[in-house]
């Protein structure tokens, strides 16, 4: 079970306030085939992977024409692991 905290980044903020203070429960995201390790869903339409600091600076400073032809980077969140009774589920 991963819980992610977001930061006030990106899209992330509406879910937050949904979720309240327990943050944002993670799923496996089950299409990876291969690739980064411990990807998560984080909903219908975003994932969430390691940060590695080139791929972040290459979607932070990708050109707006090419912004239709790449996934969408959100921005940053903090994901913590925690057990399922620590969470009371």
């Amino acid at each position: 079970m991963c819980v992610c905290q977001t930061m006030e980044v990106g899209q992330y903020g509406k879910n937050a306030s949904r979720a309240g203070d327990r943050g944002v429960l993670l799923e496996p995201f089950i299409h990876q085939v291969g690739g980064h390790s411990s990807m998560m869903r984080y909903d219908d339409h975003t994932v969430c992977k390691p940060l590695i600091s080139r791929e972040q600076r290459f979607y932070e400073s990708l050109p707006p024409e090419m912004k239709e032809f790449t996934p969408e980077y959100k921005g940053q969140s903090l994901a913590s692991l925690m057990k399922a009774a620590a969470l009371g589920l």
